[in-house]
């Protein structure tokens, strides 16, 4: 299955430079459809018509975002947060209360553009 999900040119870029390996996201109906194998495409959110490609390598399902950031807190936030809780309170696409009813997914994947 190919999927597509549209990055904040930020997070894109991290992608792009092999800085990035894990997308955060809330465990909507559309993530629950993701499977280990399968392609997403990581497209731009300033330009739609850039876009990599990475293959979804595992995933991990948490009861919400403060615990998916927890768990995750030391690999990819402590260097812009001071908590996991600072992240959830960042996250602000998603309403106050999915970030604290929804269960999360953390989607770790790798590049399989060629460079």
């Amino acid at each position: 299955m190919e999927l597509i999900m549209t990055l904040l040119d930020e997070y894109y870029e991290m992608v792009v430079n092999r800085i990035k390996s894990i997308e955060y996201r809330l465990l909507d109906e559309k993530r629950r459809k993701i499977k280990i194998g399968d392609i997403i495409a990581f497209r731009k959110a300033s330009n739609h018509d850039e876009f990599i490609l990475v293959k979804v390598i595992d995933l991990k399902i948490y009861r919400n975002l403060l615990e998916m950031y927890t768990a995750t807190f030391d690999k990819d936030f402590k260097y812009r947060y001071e908590s996991p809780q600072a992240v959830v309170d960042d996250t602000t696409y998603y309403s106050e209360e999915d970030r604290l009813s929804h269960p999360a997914v953390a989607i770790y994947f790798e590049v399989i553009n060629p460079d």
